[in-house]
C-alpha cells in the first residue's frame, strides 16, 4: 500500500470505469439483439410445430415439431413463387441501379438548370400513393395484356422505386471529385469509360446500398403484386402466395404453412444482407455524412 501512488490508483479507477462500460454496452447490445432475434426465433418454432399445434397451443416448446409444414409449402408450389419474386425484384434492382447511375451522374455533372427543382420533383413522385393509381392501372394492364407477367410487376416497381435511387445516388456522385473524371478523360478515356471505371467503383457503397433498398421493396411489395398477379403461378410473388395459402381466407388459418413460407421468403434477405454487409452499412454511413 505504500507504494501506491496517487496515479496508479486514477489510473486504475479509469479501467474500472472502461470495464464497467464495456460491460454495459455489451449487455446493451445483447438485450438489443435478442430483442431483434425473439420474433424470428419464434417464427422458426412456430413452423416446425406439425398439425395445429402452431395454431391451438401457443406455447412455443409444445410440439410436435417436425418438417411437415416446409414440404407441404413447397408442394404447393412455393418455389415457383420464390423463382417470380426473385425475377421481379432482380429486374427492377438492376434496371433502377442502371437508369438511376446515369440519371444521378448527369444532376451531378451537366451544367442544368434548376437542379433542385429536379430532384425535387424526382422525389415528390416517390411519395404519390400506389393504391390510387391500382385502378387505372388495372384496366391499362388488362387492355394490353400485361396481368400476371414479370413487366406488369416490374415496371411499376421501377417507377416508384427510381426516384429514392436517383436522390440517394445523387449525394455519393457529388461527394466524388470531378478532377479524377477530368486525368482519365486526358489519358483517353471517354466520358462514358471514365463514368464506368473511375465513378462507379468509387460510388460502389452507394450503389450497393440504393441497390438493397430496391430489391426489399420489390421483395415485400403486396398491394400491387396482389392486383395484377392474384392466382397464377407463373408470375405469383411469395407476398401474395403467402396470403393465399390454403385455408387462409377460409375457417382456419394454416399458421404453420405461413410461418414456414415466411421463414423460407426471409432467407435470401439474411443472406444477402450477410454476404454484402459490409458494403451496406459503409454505404449508409458514408451518405450519412455526406448528405
Amino acid at each position: 500500500m505504500a507504494g501506491l501512488t496517487p496515479a496508479s490508483g486514477a489510473q486504475g479507477a479509469v479501467e474500472r470505469r472502461t470495464t464497467a462500460q464495456r460491460i454495459g454496452k455489451g449487455l446493451l447490445l445483447a438485450v438489443i439483439v435478442l430483442w431483434c432475434l425473439l420474433p424470428f426465433a419464434w417464427l422458426i418454432i412456430t413452423s416446425l410445430k406439425q398439425g395445429d399445434a402452431a395454431l391451438n397451443n401457443p406455447n412455443p416448446l409444445v410440439g410436435p415439431f417436425g418438417l411437415g409444414n416446409y414440404a407441404s409449402v413447397f408442394g404447393a408450389g412455393f418455389a415457383y413463387n420464390l423463382r417470380n419474386s426473385m425475377i421481379v425484384a432482380g429486374t427492377t434492382t438492376i434496371i433502377c441501379v442502371a437508369v438511376g447511375s446515369l440519371a444521378a451522374y448527369a444532376l451531378v455533372r451537366l451544367p442544368l438548370k434548376g437542379k433542385v427543382v429536379i430532384l425535387g420533383a424526382v422525389l415528390a413522385v416517390s411519395l404519390y400513393p400506389p393504391i390510387a393509381l391500382v385502378p387505372p392501372l388495372y384496366e391499362v394492364w388488362r387492355s394490353i395484356g400485361l396481368l400476371n407477367t414479370y413487366p406488369g410487376l416490374y415496371i411499376p416497381y421501377t417507377a416508384f422505386t427510381l426516384p429514392i435511387t436517383i436522390f440517394v445516388l445523387t449525394t455519393f456522385f457529388a461527394a466524388i471529385p470531378p478532377d479524377m473524371e477530368e486525368a482519365a478523360k486526358v489519358d483517353g478515356a471517354t466520358p462514358l469509360q471514365a463514368f464506368w471505371r473511375v465513378v462507379v467503383p468509387l460510388a460502389a457503397p452507394g450503389i450497393f446500398a440504393a441497390a438493397i433498398l430496391v430489391f426489399v421493396y420489390s421483395w415485400n411489395e403486396f398491394l400491387l403484386a396482389s392486383v395484377f398477379t392474384p392466382r397464377d403461378l407463373a408470375a405469383q410473388t411469395v407476398t401474395v402466395a403467402i396470403a393465399n395459402f390454403p385455408g387462409a381466407v377460409q375457417f382456419q388459418v394454416p399458421l404453420g404453412s405461413v410461418t414456414a413460407a415466411s421463414v423460407v421468403t426471409t432467407i435470401p434477405m439474411i443472406l444477402m444482407a450477410l454476404i454484402f454487409q459490409r458494403r451496406i452499412v459503409s454505404g449508409l454511413m458514408a451518405g450519412s455524412v455526406k448528405g
